[in-house]
């Protein structure tokens, strides 16, 4: 049976001349910060295209948005240089961007104000080399920084700073799929990453896939995939006081990871040849790590999200969506019954091969723990829009919002183009309840003017 949708006010975007992934995937992060009531937005755009600035905007109490601020300049066109945002200890808001490949090319600015976007300063060198910037937050304030190093057959590492300000610490590597190659193939591995705080916040929960570099044909597609090589799917804990890695076990694992390593020690899922990409993490009551991962099936455009989690002494896995695209983003929460959630792009079968995916926001919802999945409503754009990247919106201390998502879109049924013209729109979405908590949420009005809509439920 069709899910009704309320005919209820168009949700509307609060920037305009995005470019591909002017909201990035769940690698980089964040992008949008929430404190007393107002928003605060990170997002690469240029309304004539060529290539896409990092801009900043502040939607304030009243559910005014300012206008943009546009934060510096990039010299090529390239979603990676998308900016990040975080706040210090001094609430001093930091915009890090321009961030892939090149040495000593990242740019970190720092408000020259708390909580001010009209002026910035020049921010000292975080590290020489940052692809994929995400942000976590600890407890007790401490801010954590995970990343790639060096390029595409990099490896992945973290740094800690006491107050989000000074970054000055070492940062050994942790992952590194093709140190000291052992087998065929293994030189041209490398691996892509995504994050999650520990419950308590002393450990990090890391989801990775493998990346195969190497220009050959993939024997189930029988075709050469280029940026869609990723495969597998393996977990690894970094206790963060005592930097150490363990496994799903406790076990301790040996660092930097390799390929041999994390087959031996730390798979999830072999998935074969058919491919996949990084999944989202949700960690349970018990501080295990649950993953909602896209996966191909034996066409490139027969894919599912998979819901993986630990039961017993092995991995489980629980079908949820069909989509037509590895690409397509998730994020995954529970709800205030303890139920799960997961906020995913649905299928939308006018382009399956469009290279950064798109489609259908819809919300599912799990009540046995993500055994079982029922689809309860759609978060819609205008006809003929496409959507991607739903991404959870986080206060200061690094919690993120519930029912509160950044995502963008665009007028599909193509990707945008890579030099323009960018005509992708960033979106807030907000569904809180109607009795918020005062010191986390802006008032019920408040929310009425963020586009909040509530969403369908099954009849």
């Amino acid at each position: 049976m069709p899910i009704p949708r309320r005919d209820e006010e168009q949700l509307l975007p609060f920037a305009r001349f995005g470019s591909e992934k002017m909201i990035y995937d769940i690698r980089m992060g964040p992008q949008g910060l929430f404190h007393d009531g107002s928003f605060f937005v990170a997002y690469q755009a240029a309304e004539k295209g060529g290539c896409a600035h990092p801009h900043i905007i502040r939607r304030d109490v009243q559910g005014r948005w300012s206008q943009p601020v546009r934060l510096g300049r990039v010299t090529v066109s390239d979603h990676h240089m998308a900016p990040i945002l975080w706040a210090d200890a001094r609430r001093h808001l930091h915009v890090l961007y321009n961030a892939h490949f090149t040495l000593n090319q990242s740019r970190h600015l720092v408000s020259a104000a708390p909580l001010d976007i009209r002026r910035w300063v020049k921010g000292p060198p975080i590290a020489p080399s940052i692809t994929y910037p995400r942000i976590l937050t600890y407890p007790d304030g401490r801010r954590v920084l995970y990343y790639r190093a060096l390029g595409h057959m990099g490896y992945w590492t973290c740094k800690i700073s006491p107050d989000g300000a000074a970054w000055d610490v070492p940062a050994p590597p942790l992952v590194d799929f093709d140190r000291d190659p052992e087998v065929p193939g293994d030189e041209w591995a490398g691996s892509y990453h995504s994050v999650a705080l520990s419950r308590d916040g002393n450990a990090l929960h890391i989801a990775f896939v493998r990346w195969d570099e190497r220009h050959r044909v993939n024997p189930l597609y029988k075709r050469f995939l280029n940026l869609w090589s990723r495969y597998d799917l393996y977990y690894v804990r970094l206790d963060l006081r005592a930097g150490r890695l363990l496994n799903i076990e406790g076990d301790p694992v040996e660092r930097p990871i390799n390929r041999r390593i994390a087959r031996e020690r730390c798979l999830v899922w072999d998935t074969g040849e058919r491919i996949v990409n990084v999944p989202s993490i949700l960690a349970d009551e018990q501080d295990r790590p649950q993953f909602l991962f896209p996966v191909a099936g034996n066409r490139l455009d027969r894919c599912r999200f998979w819901f993986i989690r630990r039961e017993g002494d092995g991995w489980r896995r629980h079908a949820v969506a069909s989509m037509d695209n590895i690409w397509n983003g998730s994020h995954l929460e529970y709800d205030a019954e303890g139920g799960i959630t997961a906020f995913l792009i649905g299928r939308e079968t006018a382009n399956a091969e469009r290279l950064y995916g798109g489609g259908r926001l819809e919300e599912w919802r799990s009540a046995d723990g993500g055994r079982r999945w029922r689809k309860v409503g759609e978060i819609s754009l205008p006809e003929g829009y496409l959507a991607n990247n739903p991404k959870p919106v986080e206060d200061l201390a690094g919690r993120p919002l519930p029912r509160t998502l950044l995502f963008f879109g665009w007028k599909g049924p193509e990707a945008i183009p890579s030099s323009g013209p960018f005509r992708g729109g960033a979106y807030l979405w907000c569904d809180w309840p109607t009795s918020p908590d005062s010191a986390r949420f802006p008032n019920e009005e408040t929310n009425g003017r963020c586009g909040a809509r509530r969403l369908a439920t099954e009849t």
